[in-house]
């Protein structure tokens, strides 16, 4: 079996997860729903472990699966390197051990099967985000992770929550704008928006002012996404609100 087939299971199984337990979790004990999250999230940090023993023999290479068999820069790619293969350990093993820590910690929410709808979302676009090859799918998985966060942030209905979430979205959909802005930039440029073949047409056709005005964007926009000082304002407010429950 060739080892890139495992890299679209990092956002199949989270993606099924989150629509399984949404659909079942009002017709079942809560207990499937807990089983349902910490398996999968287990999952994925098997495959993860074994995306990156499948690496470390050659940490020069990368394993490429090309989705639908459309080949770059036409069809969707989604690739798994070293730093890919080591960022998706990290996210899955916070991911397991946040879902094995909930099972008891949302016991005193009614509607825990919707927590971990949006967990299950969150932990979608992350895992996507790690593994894609073009712009326009960061873009989507980034979204993806960013709502369902929204979401979290408020899921206690609190007005202190909620007030945290709306500056959270706000700023959040400002951030947003920016990538989306230097994302059209670099594909007006170089027509592509796949992001080594990208990287290739920057390298031979190198424009004076794209790349210093695109970073600037992508830093202002993942600055807001990450809450890199200054663009911290929405932090303070939004993880004590999304940690404190009552």
């Amino acid at each position: 079996m060739n080892n890139a087939h495992i890299i679209p299971l990092f956002v199949i199984i989270p993606l099924f997860s989150a629509f399984l337990i949404s659909f079942i979790g009002k017709f079942v004990r809560r207990v499937f729903v807990d089983i349902i999250s910490s398996l999968s999230c287990f999952l994925l940090l098997i495959l993860s472990f074994f995306g990156l023993a499948a690496l470390s023999g050659c940490p020069n290479s990368a394993l490429v699966y090309k989705v639908g068999g459309w080949a770059a820069p036409f069809g969707v790619c989604l690739v798994l390197d070293g730093l890919s293969s080591f960022m998706l350990v990290t996210v899955n093993l916070v991911a397991f051990f946040v879902s094995v820590y909930s099972i008891g910690y949302m016991e005193k929410y009614t509607d825990k099967p919707k927590f971990y709808t949006l967990f299950m979302l969150m932990l979608t676009g992350m895992n996507g985000l790690v593994v894609t090859g073009d712009l326009f799918n960061l873009f989507v998985f980034l979204e993806i992770a960013s709502i369902s966060s929204y979401a979290l942030v408020a899921f206690g209905t609190e007005a202190e929550e909620l007030e945290a979430s709306f500056k959270y979205t706000v700023m959040g959909s400002v951030a947003s704008s920016f990538i989306f802005v230097g994302i059209a930039f670099l594909y007006g440029f170089t027509s592509t928006l796949n992001m080594a073949d990208m990287a290739r047409i920057l390298s031979t056709k190198p424009n004076l002012w794209l790349v210093p005005f695109v970073s600037v964007l992508f830093l202002m926009g993942f600055g807001l996404k990450a809450a890199l000082v200054p663009f911290h304002a929405w932090l303070p407010d939004a993880h004590p609100s999304a940690r404190k429950r009552h």
